[in-house]
């Protein structure tokens, strides 16, 4: 079995596992055969544009999420309701000094 690999004009790539003779098989529409390392290398970089992405998104679903919370907890909110209603998940703050530390 034989792998080709294609780029379409929108920017998408695609593999296809051939058997057969040459020839036996179609070439995707508007496709342009390219060679594992091309297709491998953009297909890694969607990958990455797309973890990039939702990473932004999820930032900034957080700080919407913030910004709800601080404006329940400026309208008298319990902190522990407004941070249920809004959906912020508040960051824990560590009071153990922690293992070595010097204490009084």
């Amino acid at each position: 079995m034989e792998v080709r690999y294609y780029k379409y004009p929108d920017g998408s790539f695609s593999a296809l596992s051939v058997e057969g003779e040459e020839g036996a098989y179609e070439v995707p529409a508007d496709a342009v055969e390219i060679t594992e390392a091309e297709y491998t290398e953009g297909v890694a970089a969607i990958e990455a544009a797309n973890a990039q992405q939702a990473a932004a998104e999820e930032a900034a679903a957080q700080e919407r999420a913030r910004l709800d919370y601080e404006a329940l907890i400026a309208a008298g909110i319990p902190a522990e309701t407004a941070a249920r209603m809004s959906g912020y998940q508040v960051p824990h703050v560590d009071t153990d000094p922690g293992e070595g530390a010097l204490t009084p």
